[in-house]
């Protein structure tokens, strides 16, 4: 593989690692469920579907359950569409952004009305802009929104449409692999990418549930009766993660060489301060772009 082909696949895997602190923001921080027990939203799964979906609009939960791929459809319908008749999409909105912007204030301290950090917003809204709606519902849905005019906000805003139109090419590519929801959370678990007691439960799925998608792969080949993949199955997984990147790399591409490597810099101290103080389970981002 050339060194252009592999910065091709590598750069958006990095940028996704530098923008996902800043997104999850809205599932993690106290500020932002306080923001929506004041429109009247409690319960984690209440907040996050309705926080993640409300660009959608009201919709029911067959769409969510698309969108999101990988969660139970029985979950999402415990929650979706009942949780707009307590608060309706532009008020989950309105919340949503309260919340991320009382807790970057506090996450960033001075950082948030400094110089980088508007640069980083101007960068990360330049790179969003050329993310195409065609084939990406919740990129194009959050794309939509106005940009809040505080950088901290513009760069959060940013950051979502990034990372939700990356998920849908995620999503593309996972339907490409012919991976259903709970297929998909066993080839990532057999690959050691998530814990399986971490996320099966958290999907909605039960141990039946998971043994039968066990099953399923392994008559397709892509699983030993140990849990471990095969070689076929690990080569169909590692395709679901490279055409991920490559679905997700135009705006990088727009952005260019130069300006992704200079949102990089900007981004890592600023991730790297999240994933600390909230304590997320995420990795640090490597100091450079290409380490």
């Amino acid at each position: 593989m050339s060194a252009l082909a592999t910065a091709e696949r590598s750069r958006p895997r990095a940028m996704h690692d530098v923008l996902e602190p800043c997104h999850v923001v809205l599932y993690y921080a106290p500020h932002v469920y306080e923001a929506f027990r004041e429109i009247g939203l409690t319960g984690i799964w209440r907040c996050y579907f309705a926080g993640r979906a409300a660009p959608l609009g009201p919709v029911r939960a067959a769409v969510v359950t698309a969108t999101f791929h990988h969660f139970k459809p029985s979950m999402v319908a415990r929650v979706v569409p009942d949780v707009w008749d307590t608060a309706p999409p532009d008020e989950v909105l309105a919340a949503r952004l309260a919340g991320v912007d009382a807790a970057l204030r506090e996450l960033l301290g001075d950082a948030i009305t400094g110089e980088d950090l508007t640069e980083a917003a101007g960068l990360a809204a330049q790179a969003a802009a050329a993310c195409a709606p065609p084939g990406r519902p919740l990129g194009a849905a959050n794309a939509a929104l106005d940009l809040p005019a505080a950088p901290h906000l513009a760069l959060w805003q940013a950051a979502t449409t990034l990372r939700e139109y990356r998920g849908d090419g995620h999503v593309a590519a996972l339907t490409r692999a012919e991976f259903d929801g709970v297929e998909a959370l066993v080839t990532i678990t057999a690959a050691g990418g998530e814990e399986r007691e971490n996320i099966q439960a958290r999907r909605g799925w039960t141990d039946q549930e998971w043994a039968e998608g066990e099953q399923r792969l392994r008559e397709r080949g892509l699983l030993y009766s140990t849990g471990a993949l095969t070689a076929e199955g690990r080569a169909a997984r590692t395709a679901v993660e490279d055409l991920t990147d490559r679905l997700a790399s135009t705006p990088w591409r727009a952005l260019g060489e130069n300006g992704t490597r200079r949102l990089y810099e900007l981004l890592q101290p600023l991730a790297e301060r999240i994933v600390t103080t909230l304590r997320l389970p995420l990795p640090t981002p490597a100091t450079t772009l290409d380490a």
